[in-house]
């Protein structure tokens, strides 16, 4: 293939409609010089996946262990997955290669990478001298049922999401009428909280815990939020006046 530079990959294959604001302002200042690295390589984009999702998983088992220097180690094979999260959609658009595997792929990677961060931060913090509200939570079973509880409820929500799809089509039709304006209200509330359950939303924050080293407080955070998430958008779905 002809020589594409560094500022043809930026002004033509660095966009991406599903970019979140973190990706085009820190991730996609980083990914162009890896995609121009791989674009002269025989590496396709789905390996590329696979390479971001060891990533990953590697991010997630240094943050298991317990030591400061190794929750930054951790925080940092996340901060990777995310700038290869751009990186193979860039080799991709400059190559014009997709499928249906790398989509799948895609997704897949977003699930893996979510359980390897909570696993790592329940054995980080079961083992770990942490205390949370002046509880020391050394080898305290509520650090296990905080890490399962976010696992699991955020992994029943996006089941519940799939099988609601038709309800969440017609709920976003849902207007809040005023004199000036319709503002849709569900699907807001739906995205904020959806936003910050995502992967790169959470590396964002576990970034920041392992600079200060107060790694309990997100996984408080997400064993709390997850389960209250899940059971309101339910209600919220079965609620809802528009839905017979």
């Amino acid at each position: 293939m002809n020589k594409i530079s560094i500022k043809e990959i930026k002004d033509k294959y660095q966009y991406s409609s599903s970019d979140t604001i973190y990706a085009r302002i820190v991730c996609r200042k980083f990914s162009v010089y890896f995609t121009w690295f791989f674009l002269y390589t025989s590496i396709i984009p789905n390996q590329l996946t696979v390479l971001m999702i060891l990533l990953g998983i590697t991010g997630g088992i240094f943050l298991g262990l317990d030591s400061y220097i190794s929750g930054l180690i951790g925080s940092l094979f996340l901060q990777l997955f995310l700038i290869f999260d751009c990186v193979d959609g860039e080799i991709a658009r400059c190559k014009k290669i997709f499928s249906s595997k790398g989509k799948f792929l895609d997704f897949i990677a977003n699930d893996i990478i979510f359980v390897s961060i909570f696993s790592g931060l329940i054995f980080r913090i079961f083992n770990g001298n942490y205390e949370i509200f002046y509880f020391q939570l050394f080898h305290n079973p509520i650090v296990v049922i905080l890490g399962f509880s976010t696992i699991v409820f955020s992994t029943l929500f996006k089941l519940s999401s799939n099988y609601a799809k038709e309800i969440d089509d017609r709920m976003s039709g849902n207007f809040l009428k005023s004199s000036r304006s319709n503002i849709k209200i569900k699907p807001i509330i739906f995205q904020i909280t959806g936003n910050l359950s995502s992967p790169p939303t959470i590396i964002i924050i576990l970034t920041v815990c392992a600079i200060f080293d107060i790694f309990q407080y997100i996984l408080f955070f997400y064993g709390t939020f997850s389960p209250l998430y899940y059971f309101t958008s339910l209600i919220i779905r079965l609620k809802s006046k528009e839905i017979k």
